[in-house]
């Protein structure tokens, strides 16, 4: 018997895994462990299997069953086999007395092959980095920490796992503020204030301002009135966070930004509301610049966002930031963006302060 780690992208279809596991099976694979991971092709679920002789009749299978055709299969070792969670708690709690030890934290929490301090002043200078092998870190506004893995890409979770324990090592900063004061690329200030239930006649306003193609636009049907039920799930922490958007100074809300939770393990959903009178002006780009950071704060690997081929406005936004946009039949489309590679490419000098803001979400 060999062990194997094997990746593999799952069709998003009821059945999707229980058909890779029926094709594992029939080539008496004994599945020992199994991790779900989020990247640009979907789930992407990853198998620790013990084969008996060779791999390879399991894994052309395997690629002819896959939508992309993409498997990736390395020799696995049985150290490497236990609970993730206890192995990152564990790595955890080494760095707590050894922080200069971040690189061998992260290449053994990714299984990387190298992993070695770099300045990011000087990282696009680095020969051979392969975006699909290699991943660089940030630590901070100068220093990060490049990952090398040729055997295999990283994935956007991986990525994720990776900002969440770089922050392990550095000065506690407290949750993103859900009341705060962001600004739009022409400097427009914009208030953001977590919406409550007694928000309720402000909002209405704001729905019977918006014309009927903006609120088919948001929710896909002709709604006119914001409904009780519906400002009960914008209102609910536990259902995800809800800002209401006013100019700087002023009290009337003029958009509605969502980040709500999903079915599906470490994605969220975005979603905007923004009135005619304000659409163009980038009040769409500033939210999805502070629900990213939110999603970063809540330790999400992706957000998704719904949406028509018609809403130009919307995809347009989510390109801008590094989006895929994936048709789902018809006229929906789902554009997919990965948290923390979106979090690390907007990060820039606070001008007014000196001070690391994250895309423009300090307060």
């Amino acid at each position: 018997m060999g062990l194997w780690r094997i990746r593999t992208a799952v069709e998003d279809r009821p059945g999707g895994l229980a058909g890779v596991v029926d094709l594992l099976a029939g080539h008496d694979a004994d599945i020992v462990q199994l991790t779900i991971h989020t990247d640009v092709t979907g789930a992407v679920d990853e198998f620790v299997v013990d084969l008996p002789g060779d791999h390879t009749g399991a894994v052309n299978a395997l690629s002819r069953h896959t939508p992309s055709g993409a498997v990736s299969a390395v020799p696995a070792h049985r150290r490497e086999v236990g609970d993730d969670l206890t192995r990152a708690l564990l790595l955890a709690g080494r760095l707590r007395a050894h922080p200069n030890r971040l690189p061998e934290a992260l290449a053994e929490l990714l299984r990387a092959d190298e992993a070695t301090w770099t300045n990011l002043t000087r990282a696009d200078e680095e020969e051979g980095l392969d975006p699909a092998t290699c991943m660089l870190v940030p630590v901070g506004p100068l220093r990060g920490v490049l990952l090398r893995r040729p055997s295999h890409p990283f994935t956007w979770t991986e990525s994720s796992r990776a900002d969440a324990l770089v922050r392990l090592v550095m000065p506690a900063a407290g949750p993103v503020p859900t009341e705060r004061i962001v600004r739009t690329v022409s400097g427009q200030g914009l208030s953001l204030r977590q919406v409550h239930e007694d928000d309720a006649d402000e909002l209405q306003a704001l729905h019977r301002r918006c014309s009927p193609a903006t609120l088919r636009g948001r929710y896909f049907a002709g709604v006119r009135d914001l409904a009780p039920w519906m400002l009960r799930i914008f209102s609910d922490p536990d259902r995800g966070l809800t800002l209401a958007v006013r100019p700087q100074g002023g009290e009337v809300p003029v958009a509605l930004g969502h980040l709500m939770y999903t079915p599906d393990p470490g994605v969220g959903e975005i979603a905007f509301l923004v009135e005619d009178a304000w659409q163009g002006k980038g009040v769409g780009t500033a939210l999805t610049r502070a629900l990213t950071v939110a999603a970063a704060d809540w330790g999400l690997a992706e957000v998704r966002a719904e949406t028509t081929l018609s809403n130009t406005a919307m995809l347009r936004t989510m390109r801008r930031f590094g989006a895929s946009v994936q048709g789902q039949g018809g006229t929906h489309v789902h554009a997919r963006l990965p948290v923390a590679e979106t979090v690390r490419a907007g990060m820039g000098t606070d001008r007014s302060s000196g001070r690391v803001a994250r895309l423009m979400g300090g307060s």
